[in-house]
């Protein structure tokens, strides 16, 4: 084993002036899905959050980032080398998500854990010359939620759940966590429905908003008793088509999905989604 395997390297907290640097490098990383809307999500919290969430680990040969939020979510970027040459940034965390190096290193650097379910998955950006018009795929309705919407928004929360296979039905105490969750996110504008208010039949929410760095959906799921039938890939098509007439026609519109979705992966590229890259993603039960 080389010296350089041998050395350890340590995480820290970023410092606000390093916060240019990293966003530049992160913005420019190569891969075949574009260093921004590959990087989205770590590139809005550091635009809504600063310097808090950010931890670091470098030296001359390897760099890497890391965007924390304890207890809650972690999400690698950089090289997988400099994350496996470090500890783990956080041991406290629910979600993982990342591209595959990355989210593979620290899951190797995490030890085995019985309880974690690790999904392969896509990572989907739009070419704002596939998303089709209104005409060839019409909205079905896609509203912003209301206050009235909470109730069934987090039983259809409690449905993708399940769906994606984070584990089993939560039950009452998953429901009021997912409901506390679309509470907040509904008053800030970030989550879209499909359906009567209060019994809404499809959700999607906005993980990422952002004017510089993009668009990233997320949450969304389609009521069984609703499938088969558009509302989804239509419902998706319009946010597409909404996000786009809010900033330039370039704007970064994202998703990431398990790959063995066919049925979303199909509405998706109906929507004008193009697979990019491999991801990766974690949870804990």
């Amino acid at each position: 084993m080389t010296a350089r395997l041998r050395r350890r390297l340590r995480w820290r907290k970023a410092t606000t002036g390093e916060l240019e640097t990293i966003a530049g490098r992160l913005e420019r990383w190569p891969s075949e899905a574009g260093g921004a809307a590959r990087h989205m999500f770590a590139l809005s919290a550091i635009e809504s959050f600063g310097a808090e969430p950010v931890r670091i680990a470098a030296d001359d040969t390897d760099w890497a980032v890391a965007i924390v939020f304890p207890g809650r979510l972690i999400v690698p970027c950089g090289d997988a080398a400099a994350i496996r040459r470090a500890a783990p940034p956080s041991r406290r965390w629910r979600l993982m998500v990342g591209d595959l190096d990355a989210g593979d290193a620290l899951l190797e650097r995490s030890g085995p854990d019985p309880g974690l379910i690790v999904h392969d998955q896509r990572f989907l950006t739009v070419d704002p010359d596939r998303v089709p018009d209104g005409h060839a795929v019409p909205d079905p309705g896609l509203r912003r939620a209301q206050e009235e919407d909470l109730d069934r928004l987090a039983e259809l929360a409690v449905q993708l759940h399940v769906d994606d296979r984070f584990g089993p039905n939560p039950g009452k105490v998953g429901w009021r966590g997912y409901r506390s969750r679309l509470e907040a996110t509904t008053k800030q504008g970030l989550v879209s429905c499909v359906g009567p208010v209060g019994a809404p039949v499809f959700k999607v929410e906005r993980s990422v908003s952002s004017r510089r760095f993009g668009v990233q959906l997320a949450g969304i799921v389609t009521a069984p008793e609703a499938r088969g039938q558009g509302i989804g890939s239509g419902a998706v098509a319009a946010a597409v088509r909404q996000a786009l007439v809010e900033g330039p026609r370039t704007r970064a519109i994202s998703l990431h999905v398990r790959e063995d979705n066919v049925p979303a992966l199909t509405a998706y590229d109906r929507a004008g989604f193009v697979d990019r890259e491999a991801w990766r993603l974690a949870v804990r039960r």
